[in-house]
């Protein structure tokens, strides 16, 4: 208990005592009984107080006098619901071939869970078909990178952004991330071909070598 405890307790004791004392000891002299009241007058100025103390601090809340209680953090964790339901709209807008709604739904699922990979990169897919050159922008490789610092061995997420490295002529940015996608396929991949293409086009616009672009099966 603190100071501020003790004080609002006497505070309450005190406006206690002053209406019942008075008004009895008003009643002893009017009957000329005062002796006993009285009495009972001290009794009440005594007992009381030490009596309200004792019995709050056993029985109430006196650390509610040290300031408010902590409120419980309004913000929820994901709803695994609320999150399928989106990415099932997502995928459906994604079959259906309607770019903009899906890249909506993507991001009502970042709303809820602003970590959900998957969520990062359908919504970078989406995003690239609203550009006429399939671009993938500044914020959609922001996208791609944050994907990527949570999940560093996204596959679609690195595919993606060597694209965008590429499309921003920044070649051995995109030799570099794709050679890590090089290295997670496995050696039956339909994308093993494709990505030592991707690595020689961008190592020769970099004027560099691709010595393990030849034999895209060996980095696994």
């Amino acid at each position: 208990m603190t100071v501020v405890f003790y004080l609002a307790a006497a505070a309450m004791i005190l406006f206690a005592v002053l209406l019942i004392v008075p008004p009895l000891l008003r009643e002893g002299f009017r009957q000329k009984k005062s002796r006993g009241l009285f009495v009972t007058a001290v009794a009440i100025v005594v007992l009381l107080p030490g009596t309200a103390i004792g019995l709050y601090a056993r029985l109430g809340t006196p650390a509610a006098f040290n300031g408010p209680i902590p409120r419980v953090a309004d913000v929820r964790p994901p709803t695994d619901a609320a999150v399928r339901k989106w990415m099932d709209a997502a995928h459906r807008y994604d079959k259906e071939q309607r770019p903009g709604d899906a890249r909506n739904a993507y991001e009502s699922v970042l709303t809820i869970d602003a970590g959900n990979t998957e969520a990062m990169v359908g919504w970078v897919e989406a995003d690239m078909t609203q550009h006429a050159d399939f671009a993938i922008d500044a914020p959609a490789r922001r996208m791609l990178e944050k994907a990527i610092t949570l999940e560093p061995d996204n596959q679609r997420a690195l595919w993606l952004l060597g694209i965008g490295e590429f499309q921003q002529q920044d070649y051995a940015a995109a030799s570099v991330t794709w050679r890590h996608l090089q290295s997670l396929l496995d050696a039956r991949s339909a994308l093993i071909q494709p990505v030592a293409r991707q690595i020689a086009m961008a190592d020769a616009k970099a004027g560099t070598t691709t010595p393990t672009a030849a034999n895209p099966t060996a980095a696994n």
